[in-house]
């Protein structure tokens, strides 16, 4: 049978009802990540040498073509007068066998030899030839080696060089990364259960909050029992830069207007069972409530109440201290 409290045996002043609100709920999980490049390349020497210059200053942006670094040095300038000299003598061949070949025509067209001699003129000159655009295209390839360009417009970072440094070929020089495509990579630690692939998150920035999604998860958890998630969204570019750090949530679960009471509106029994006075005109009445997600000073209420019904919302443990255990005496 339900007991009732007397409204009379509390004072009208410390009690305070109301209706139940509609508010929003969240289920969310903290992380802490970094902001990287999605596109990054790496620049690399394409032949031993010395960095003479360096083109731009670190953490700068730069343009497709602009130069980051020239190499030079001693070994760089034997194989460059190397080419050249190569060349030049070549160049003095092509230049003797097309006089070679001219006379050989006039001496066929004479009769005074055969065409087969005209045929090997022609094919010495053209190996000559052969030879000598294979030793410019080598020049050509190996001077563009020493001025390393940027290969995609971005900022020039993470340089590990300094002038007049030695470097092989292959050597990691810099990098450029284009901070108009950013994505963050964030540690999370997610309870059991929930699915973090495609959870809406929030960045919380000191003046504002950037909406993301968790776009990939990687399949692996960290030694530590976390998980190592990327998010993206169509504002990060624009208010983030790579390398730095930020925090933010993932919702893992919302609860659209949901029926909710303020946490000073729930009272605990002995054995943590959660209740509401619940105002009817016969007096205040106990009911037990199915609580859900808790969200600063508001509470959700899954079953045990309806919307119209007033519940004491201040003064709910007077009643329950100082007249319900007069009235009667609480179940164990």
């Amino acid at each position: 049978m339900i007991k009732f409290v007397k409204a009379t045996k509390v004072e009208p002043s410390l009690i305070k009802v109301s209706t139940p609100v509609r508010r929003d709920f969240y289920r969310t999980v903290p992380f802490a990540g970094e902001v990287l490049s999605r596109r990054s390349v790496r620049i690399t020497a394409l032949t031993p040498g010395r960095i003479v210059s360096i083109g731009v200053p670190d953490e700068s942006r730069v343009k497709a073509g602009e130069v980051l670094f020239v190499l030079g040095g001693p070994e760089v300038q034997r194989r460059l007068v190397s080419l050249r000299t190569e060349i030049r003598i070549l160049q003095r061949r092509v230049l003797l066998a097309e006089k070679a070949l001219k006379l050989k025509r006039k001496s066929f067209s004479a009769h005074l030899i055969p065409y087969s001699e005209v045929l090997s003129a022609e094919e010495h000159l053209g190996r000559l030839k052969s030879e000598l655009s294979a030793r410019q295209n080598t020049l050509r390839l190996f001077e563009s080696y020493l001025r390393i360009r940027a290969p995609i417009a971005g900022v020039f970072t993470r340089r590990r060089v300094s002038v007049g440094q030695w470097v092989e070929k292959g050597t990691v020089l810099a990098a450029i990364v284009d901070p108009e495509r950013v994505w963050i990579r964030a540690l999370v630690f997610p309870p059991p259960g929930f699915r973090l692939s495609g959870k809406p998150a929030r960045i919380l920035l000191p003046d504002r909050v950037l909406p993301a999604r968790v776009t990939r998860v990687a399949p692996e958890e960290t030694p530590a029992g976390g998980r190592i998630v990327f998010l993206e969204g169509p504002e990060l570019s624009r208010y983030l830069a790579p390398g730095e750090t930020v925090k933010g949530r993932i919702i893992l679960a919302e609860h659209r207007k949901a029926l909710a009471l303020p946490r000073q509106a729930i009272i605990y029994d002995r054995n943590e069972k959660p209740w509401v006075f619940v105002k009817t005109p016969k007096g205040y009445v106990r009911r037990a409530l199915r609580l859900g997600l808790v969200q600063g000073n508001w509470v959700e209420v899954l079953s045990g109440l309806k919307p119209h019904e007033k519940v004491v919302v201040q003064g709910a443990y007077e009643l329950f201290y100082r007249d319900f255990p007069r009235t009667y005496h609480l179940p164990d």
